[in-house]
Parts: structure tokens; C-alpha cells; sequence
């Protein structure tokens, strides 16, 4: 049989949990049986370069972030077509919307939808992002093929919101355990960047600086846990984490945790951060599938503090703590109540975390998932 030629069409290619999962797909699926190809509607991020090191085809349409204009439309129509797949497989909002309708109505290529969002936050959310969902809500009943539910909090969501849900199937995020692995090494390299000595306990938050992850609700916590844990620090990763960020260096002053915070911005190679952490936590108030962040950490034993978001609570389990969102006081108890435990419990938090990743959420099973459900399609639109 030919390979399987699949197109994936993504808004971007910035550092993000659905790039990620995209990026980790097309490495690993099987080369005897698919071919991959990546459109972004946007540009070409950080992870553009990435898939392109496996020898996957990475290409942008060059719509801008701000304003619809036509002229990208015509250049991914043409792109999807130069691509002759037998699927188009979409991710996220904007590019479900545009890419599917490029693949069905002008290349008549059957569309499959990935959606990685759980709820939105009407204040917060941007209008174009709600605007859109609803518009595939509406064609969700026509146009995709199959649509993709990154977790299963997505899944009943977007059922509530309309879409169509015969046509979904959940396919949980997996993660690669052979690269995310306890390594006690990184925390030395860590301690010793901060230059911060041993008794330091390190709180960790990965997330880039957006509404959705809360940040002011994780300062919030940080400065009532120091009250009580001075050797407490805060260190936070991702993009627009930095020193420049007005918003976030008003967060940190008004609290009073300057010399506890340590901003590290957009860090490359997280398999050598999460070790270093005696906990994560995750803030975010809406939003969130199935976090990345969470599955990466447990994988390399931290033990987790998450807000009840998505599916973080059925990740997570009995291996850490789950607290209700926009909760200041519940958050710094959690953190709390993994700091009072010795070394050693927080070491076997850890292992049960680890091994419940293993367990639940290999990446393989991840690929298999993705692969079944395009041979499905394939034989179903080109018996």
C-alpha cells in the first residue's frame, strides 16, 4: 500500500502544548506507512525547525496574527493542493476554521479537527478565538471528517458548546519517558545558576504569560507560602517570562518576592529543568486539556500542585494536589503541604508520579492512536 499523506495546518509554530504535540507526532509516527507535511497559517516559530530536523516539509501561509486578509488564503489553498494529501489534519480553533475549509471546499480532501482547549473565559478569551469555535460548532455537522479531543475535558466541553459528537474521539496526550527522567545532576546545575545552595526549595511554573495561566494568582500563593518558608523560590519559565514583562515585575513587587523569583524566559531543553523542582504548579483558571506541563514534570518525578482544570486532576491522582482555581490560600496550603513532607516522601511522590505517566500516558500509545484514526479515515474516504 502508498503512504498515507497526511497535511497538518496549525495556526503556528510558536513553543506551545498542541506544537508540541504536533512536533512529537510527525517525529514518531511510522515512515513506512506516513508521509507528514506542516502548513502554519502564521509563520514559522521555534518548532518549525525542529519538525524540519526529521525531514517534514514546514511551510507558512503568512496570515498576519492581527487582521483577516485574503491574500494568505489563496497561498494556503495552494499550499494544502501542492501537498496532494489524502488528510488534512487541522489544530486549533483558526486553523480547524480556515485550514478546513481550504482542504474540504478547495482541495476536496477529507479534514480531521484537533481541539486542545477546555473552556473559555469570556473576558479574557480573544473574540476571534470564540468567534471562531462557534463557527466550527456550527460546522461540525458538515465539515470534518473526524475531530480530534486532545483530552477528555475538551471533549465534553465542546459537546456542551455544539459540536458534533459522533464524530469526536478523545486521544490523550502522551509523553516521552525516555527523555524526561529524574536526574538529581540538574538540580545542582540549576541551584548553582541561580546561585541559590541546597536548602533552596524550588517551586516551578512553565507557562508562557497569558490570562489563561494566572500568574496573579500564583504570587498570590508564592508570597503566603514564603511567610512561612523562607528558603521558598519561584522560578518561572516560558515566553514573555523575563525581567522586560511590566506585568509580571508588578506582580512581584507588590508582593515582595524580588529576591525569591527568578525568571528564566523561554528555556530551551525542559528535560533539564523539571528535576531540578521539589514541586510544579500549575495555576491556570481556564482553558487547559490536558497539560503538558504536568505530564513532563511527573515524568521526571516533581511531584504537582495544579488548579482543577481540564483533566489535571485524573493526570495527576493521588500523586499530588489538585486545588480550586483562582484560590490563592488553597493554592500556598498545597505547596504547603508538599514542603512539610521530608526528602524521601517527596521522592516517592515523585516515582508514583513517574510511574503513572508510564503507565498512562506513553507516548507511543499516543502515535498508535493518531495513526488507527487516519487509517480509519483513509479506508472509509478511499476504499
Amino acid at each position: 500500500m502508498n503512504k498515507i499523506r497526511i497535511t497538518h495546518v496549525i495556526t503556528g509554530l510558536s513553543t506551545g502544548g498542541a506544537e508540541n504535540v504536533l512536533r512529537q507526532l510527525v517525529m514518531r509516527m511510522d515512515g513506512d506507512a506516513f508521509s507528514n507535511s506542516v502548513i502554519s497559517l502564521t509563520d514559522l516559530g521555534p518548532v518549525a525547525r525542529r519538525i524540519q530536523e526529521v525531514h517534514v516539509p514546514v511551510s507558512a501561509a503568512g496570515f498576519p496574527k492581527s487582521r483577516f486578509r485574503v491574500a494568505p488564503v489563496a497561498k494556503l489553498i495552494a499550499a494544502v493542493r501542492r501537498s496532494d494529501p489524502h488528510i488534512v489534519q487541522t489544530w486549533m480553533y483558526h486553523a480547524d476554521l480556515i485550514g478546513g475549509i481550504a482542504a474540504h471546499f478547495f482541495a476536496g480532501v477529507p479534514v480531521v479537527w484537533n481541539l486542545r482547549q477546555s473552556t473559555f473565559d469570556p473576558q479574557s478569551s480573544k473574540k476571534t478565538t470564540v468567534r471562531s469555535a462557534r463557527l466550527c460548532a456550527r460546522l461540525s455537522n458538515s465539515l470534518p471528517h473526524a475531530i480530534v479531543c486532545g483530552s477528555n475535558a475538551a471533549h465534553e466541553s465542546h459537546v456542551r458548546f455544539g459540536y458534533r459528537p459522533d464524530r469526536m474521539v478523545v486521544v490523550p496526550n502522551g509523553f516521552d519517558t525516555a527523555a524526561f527522567l529524574p536526574n538529581p545532576r540538574y538540580r545542582l546545575d540549576v541551584l548553582r545558576e541561580l546561585g541559590l545552595g541546597d536548602e533552596a526549595f524550588l517551586v516551578g511554573l512553565v507557562a508562557r504569560f497569558d490570562p489563561q495561566k494566572d500568574h496573579a494568582t500564583f504570587f498570590a500563593a508564592a508570597a503566603r507560602l514564603s511567610r512561612h518558608l523562607p528558603q521558598a523560590h519561584f522560578v518561572l519559565c516560558g515566553e514573555g517570562i523575563d525581567d522586560r514583562n511590566n506585568g509580571l515585575r508588578t506582580l512581584v513587587d507588590a508582593h515582595g518576592l524580588d529576591r525569591q523569583t527568578h525568571f528564566l524566559g523561554l528555556r530551551d531543553g525542559l528535560a533539564s529543568f523539571y528535576p531540578a523542582l521539589d514541586v510544579l504548579a500549575l495555576s491556570s483558571s481556564y482553558g487547559e486539556g490536558a497539560p503538558n506541563v504536568l505530564g513532563e514534570a511527573m515524568s521526571c518525578g516533581v511531584p504537582c500542585v495544579a488548579t482543577d482544570i481540564g483533566d489535571a486532576a485524573s493526570m495527576i491522582g493521588t500523586t499530588g494536589l489538585i486545588v480550586p482555581c483562582r484560590n490563592a490560600d488553597a493554592l500556598a496550603a498545597a505547596l504547603r503541604n508538599i514542603a512539610g513532607m521530608s526528602a524521601a516522601q517527596r521522592r516517592q511522590l515523585g516515582e508514583m508520579a513517574r510511574s503513572r505517566i508510564v503507565e498512562e500516558h506513553p507516548i507511543n500509545l499516543m502515535v498508535e492512536r493518531y495513526e488507527d484514526l487516519y487509517r480509519r479515515v483513509y479506508s472509509q474516504c478511499f476504499p
